[in-house]
Parts: structure tokens; C-alpha cells; sequence
């Protein structure tokens, strides 16, 4: 039997749970030989050092690529310092800015994401919710889904969620590719949410492709999975009418998946969970499991 093409994605950590812009800056080495930034260990400036780059950076940018190398565990410091780059005076780098025009309060509460299979077009071929967690940008978040994809998949989204009381409101959207995706290995890298169009449209403010809203190191993997390793995984198969299934995390048994009622097809690698109960048919066509 052939190969099936297989994705796997995991969200590693969120950041930045607020409205913020992207922008290219230009920045120089100071007459120290320095590019004069003081950053966290996430790239986040924290000060400036000299006054080379006064005007252009400012405390609280995120940086995100240095030259079009996106950062992702690794550290500007150590980038900088590599052969590519050690050299060089003068750089462009990618930050993020925190919008000083809009005041609002980084998100809080319950978030869950929802991984869905795109077609060429954009519409949507499956979806695959995630368990509903606490907001936590200083933690690992874990979640992780490993899917068999069918052919006609061009892309994969994942959308982060609030969980409220009868709502589940997008923050934004990261679209994924999969003609971007590096064959082979795991890649780790912080990806940007999409803020949703009316969440601007109501303010009067015109849609801006550099916007984001918050953002999720993801590290993904498109390779093409053997049939013998894809068989050491538990696939289930939903379809409409559908059963609930609930599945329970082995370290932590709290609820790990949320079905909803489109056809859908998750792989689960096996060891990880267990079912915990199976219920009958439900006429629903939208079943929400907490």
C-alpha cells in the first residue's frame, strides 16, 4: 500500500494575546560594533543600549526574523553571531508592535484551538478542535494533533478560540500551506494570528494584512508517514449523525477532544489516550464535549 500523506502540528506556546502590527525596520551597528539591543530570551526588546537605532526600535518590539529567518527557540543574540550574519552592518529585522491606538487588555479566560483541512479554494475539508485550556503565555500549552490528510488537502488553518459561556468567538486564524512545508523534519516557528475582519470593521478601522493578534510557536511536520508507522496510530472516524466520543488525557485525565459535526477523520497517536465513554447517536450536528 502507498504512502498516506500525514500532518503533524502541536502548539508549543502562545505570546502576545493582544492587537499588535508588523513592521520591517531597518537597523545599523553602533560605533560599539553593536547593534545596541537588550532583549528577553524570546527576542523581546527590552531596552536599548545605544541611541543607533533610537526612532526605529523601541522597547516592547517583538522581534521576529532577522533577514527573513524567522525565529523560532533560537536567539537573535546567537543568530547575529553566526557566519551569515556576523559581518554584516547593516540589517533589516521583522517586530511586531503593540497598537498604541487601541487599548485593550491582552486575553484572558478559556481559548481552545481548531485545526482545520483546506481545499485549494480556502473551503474547509475537516475540522479538529483541541482541548479548552486556561490562558498561558509563561507555559508549553501541548496541544497537538496527528491527521491523515487526504489528497485533495492544500493547506491547514488553525484558528484560536475563546471559550465562553454561549460563544466561541475567533481571536484570529494562521494559515499553513503545505507547499511551504519543509519535507522531512519537524519546524519549529512563531506564526501570527489573523485577526478577524469584523473585529476591525466594527471599529471603523480598515482591514490591515500586517495586523496580527496574538501569536503560537507551532512546530509542524508535513512529511509523508509509512503506512507501517501510520498503523501503530488509533484512527477514528466521525461522520454525521455522529457518537460523542470523549476522550481523557492520561497524565492529567481532564477532557482532551472536542468533536463538532463535520465529517472528520483525526488520528490519535496510540498511547497517548484512551476512551472513556461512548455515547449513542445524537441528532445534533454540532456536539461540544467540556
Amino acid at each position: 500500500m502507498g504512502e498516506t500523506p500525514v500532518l503533524f502540528l502541536k502548539v508549543e506556546r502562545l505570546r502576545r494575546l493582544f492587537r499588535a502590527r508588523k513592521y520591517l525596520v531597518p537597523v545599523a551597528r553602533g560605533p560599539d560594533g553593536t547593534f545596541g539591543l537588550g532583549l528577553t530570551d524570546d527576542n523581546e526588546v527590552m531596552k536599548l543600549h545605544s541611541d543607533t537605532n533610537a526612532g526605529l526600535v523601541f522597547p516592547g518590539d517583538q522581534v521576529i526574523a532577522v533577514e527573513g529567518f524567522a525565529l523560532g527557540r533560537e536567539r537573535l543574540s546567537a543568530v547575529l553571531a553566526s557566519e551569515q550574519f556576523r559581518e554584516r552592518q547593516h540589517l533589516t529585522l521583522s517586530i511586531s508592535r503593540r497598537r498604541a491606538d487601541v487599548k485593550d487588555d491582552p486575553i484572558s479566560g478559556e481559548i481552545f484551538a481548531s485545526l482545520k483541512l483546506l481545499r485549494a479554494d480556502g473551503s474547509v475539508l475537516q475540522e479538529f478542535p483541541s482541548d479548552i485550556w486556561p490562558v498561558r503565555t509563561d507555559t508549553a500549552w501541548g496541544a497537538c494533533w496527528t491527521i491523515r490528510c487526504p489528497r485533495c488537502a492544500a493547506a491547514a488553518s488553525l484558528s484560536l478560540h475563546r471559550s465562553l459561556l454561549f460563544t466561541d468567538p475567533v481571536v484570529g486564524t494562521a494559515t499553513l500551506p503545505f507547499d511551504h512545508l519543509e519535507e522531512g523534519e519537524i519546524t519549529t516557528r512563531w506564526h501570527g494570528f489573523k485577526p478577524e475582519r469584523d473585529r476591525w470593521t466594527t471599529r471603523g478601522v480598515a482591514k490591515d494584512e500586517e495586523m496580527v493578534y496574538g501569536e503560537a510557536l507551532l512546530s509542524v511536520n508535513g512529511h509523508l508517514l509509512s503506512e507501517q508507522n501510520v498503523s501503530r496510530a488509533l484512527q477514528l472516524t466521525f461522520r454525521r449523525p455522529m457518537p460523542v466520543c470523549r476522550f481523557v488525557d492520561i497524565a492529567s485525565r481532564r477532557p482532551f477532544l472536542q468533536a463538532k459535526g463535520e465529517s472528520m477523520s483525526a488520528t490519535i497517536m496510540a498511547g497517548t489516550l484512551r476512551m472513556s465513554s461512548l455515547t449513542s447517536f445524537l441528532p445534533s450536528s454540532t456536539v461540544r464535549l467540556r
